[in-house]
């Protein structure tokens, strides 16, 4: 009689269990609808420990806990089999197969996607979509028989749908992973013969033909296809790139400027296109005016498109024409000013101009966008230095730094940058500008302009010469013919009355400067004077002195023709 009570308890807590599941996996399902992923799996979980046997609870369980641990094997198992199960005892819930099914697509579990695909299409033979899938699954195989299959899925589809291109691009896939030539001809002359001056079908014929090397047939369809549409920009497009793959630079540079004369083919194929051209030819300068005129036609067509502007520019700095490299990123900075990076590049490309006015303009309008961008703020400073205006350039490079403490690099050069206008303040005690070089080196210990920099530095001050020579030899170690870093070794070592050393290495450094510099001749004229080389020292004295007229020192030491310190 107790067993029975018991039994009877046992029967009313698992239905209550059931009932209580139920609700909850029903309010589970309106958080799901109402965005609430978080609380949905919550509940669901509530609701699967209530009633463990509902395939249902247990299947949106699993979906959810494979996602969430595809990186722990057990309990990604443990979830599959959750999901596997709902799919055995209820194939024909078509939301959660279908689910399921693109979920083994997903993780690449091939046999698996086989068994369900092949299920679903046995259950819903009329759903296109499901035989896709199937036919999609067995024709990534090179097994002759699943290969069969695969095409015989898809004649289904055209059997019901009508010979398509996309059908039949993917019977030839299947076709071409077992080489099969025979079978991708077939078709490809079932596809052409459904629709013969479809310019389209002669176009995919085209690539087909390309893709099996005959090449006279690939042009063959390719012709055709231009010829029946003349409008269709894609034919021509793809011409294009046929005469670009065979090397044909004649015919191919023709179809370039065909292919960008037809308004009905997207921006993006034309921008692809001309990238391709401009990086094949821009290294020709008899190029030069056909790039510009098939991008002045593109900009003729799109007048305000960003993108038209952006790849002008970057052609244009290619061949080192900054100054209207500049001037076409500014114009597409006027359609989209939105994008921080390009507008650092455009200050950057300003900077090429070399002139200080529109870097400075450029500066100001992208602090107008972004005025607590510490790289532009620092490119601000630096425009600043350029104008002399050395006040201003530290209230840019001061309100940079806290800015920039998660760019090492910036920093570094951020703090160099304020040691180098510190160093020229004659006035300032000499440890408030080895700090800021300090900072700099703390930051980024391979910095080469500050150990260049701050080597010099310590060079003029007769002071720490030996650290002096070991950060200007690591300059020179990573960059041997820098004209900067040679002429500071050089001085270091003048400074340290090894003259014949400093005279090598000036002699090296005078023969690696491109342009004439006031410094380099002086120094070189001081070391050649210590090496007891009075002519030489005086030429080069001389020289600087005409680049530099209204140094005092320089003048004393041609008039007298001695060396002063002073």
């Amino acid at each position: 009689m107790m067993g029975t009570v018991v039994h009877a308890k046992e029967n009313w807590d698992t239905n209550a269990n059931k009932r209580k599941s139920s609700y909850i996996y029903i309010e589970a399902l309106n958080h799901y609808e109402n965005g609430k992923v978080g609380h949905y799996h919550s509940l669901i979980n509530r609701a699967y420990r209530l009633d463990s046997t509902d395939t249902s609870i247990g299947y949106d369980k699993g979906m959810i806990d494979m996602i969430l641990h595809q990186s722990d094997s057990i309990e990604f198992f443990n979830a599959h089999s959750l999901a596997r199960r709902h799919f055995d005892a209820h194939p024909e819930d078509y939301y959660s197969s279908f689910r399921y099914g693109l979920f083994t697509d997903k993780i690449g579990w091939r046999e698996e996607s086989l068994r369900v695909w092949g299920a679903l299409d046995s259950i819903f033979p009329e759903k296109v979509e499901i035989t896709l899938r199937y036919a999609d699954v067995l024709s990534a195989s090179i097994d002759s028989s699943e290969i069969a299959k695969a095409v015989a899925a898809y004649n289904r589809i055209e059997i019901a749908e009508g010979v398509d291109v996309g059908i039949t691009s993917r019977k030839i896939r299947a076709f071409s992973a077992i080489r099969d030539t025979a079978n991708i001809i077939n078709e490809l002359n079932l596809l052409l013969n459904a629709s013969p001056n479809n310019s389209e079908y002669n176009v995919f014929a085209g690539q087909i033909y390309e893709y099996l090397g005959d090449d006279e047939k690939a042009l063959e369809y390719l012709n055709k296809a231009c010829q029946l549409d003349s409008t269709n920009g894609n034919a021509f497009l793809q011409r294009a790139n046929y005469y670009n793959e065979i090397g044909d630079s004649v015919a191919y540079d023709t179809e370039v400027f065909n292919v960008l004369k037809h308004e009905n083919l997207d921006l993006e194929a034309k921008l692809r296109l001309l990238t391709d051209y401009i990086r094949a030819l821009y290294s020709n300068p008899s190029q030069q005016t056909r790039i510009e005129e098939l991008l002045a036609v593109l900009q003729e067509q799109h007048p305000h498109q960003y993108h038209i502007h952006e790849l002008y520019s970057a052609y244009l700095a290619t061949i080192k024409d900054y100054p209207r490299a500049a001037e076409q990123l500014s114009y597409a900075l006027d359609i989209d000013p939105s994008n921080e990076n390009v507008w650092i590049q455009y200050i950057l490309l300003c900077a090429q101009t070399e002139n200080n006015a529109i870097v400075n303009d450029a500066v100001n309008r992208a602090l107008h966008y972004y005025p607590n961008n510490s790289l532009i703020l620092f490119q601000a400073g630096i425009s600043q230095v350029t104008l002399n205006n050395n006040d201003e350039a530290l209230k840019y490079f001061n309100k940079a730094i806290p800015l920039a403490q998660d760019n090492k690099n910036l920093l570094s050069s951020i703090y160099c940058s304020i040691g180098d206008i510190l160093q020229r303040e004659k006035s300032l005690p000499s440890d408030s500008v080895t700090q800021y070089y300090e900072w700099s080196l703390d930051a980024n210990p391979d910095n080469l302009l500050t150990l260049n920099n701050y080597a010099y530095y310590l060079a003029e001050l007769d002071k720490d010469l030996d650290k002096a020579e070991r950060m200007s030899s690591r300059t020179i170690a990573e960059e041997p013919d820098n004209v900067n870093s040679l002429d500071t070794f050089a001085w270091i070592y003048f400074k340290k009355k090894e003259f014949d050393m400093a005279r090598n290495y000036i002699d090296s450094a005078l023969k690696y400067s491109e342009e004439p510099s006031a410094e380099l001749q002086h120094h070189a004229g001081d070391i050649y004077f210590m090496c007891g080389e009075l002519q030489k020292a005086i030429e080069f004295w001389e020289e600087a002195l005409k680049l530099e007229p209204d140094n005092e020192l320089l003048k004393k030491k041609v008039k007298h023709k001695t060396y002063f310190y002073e």
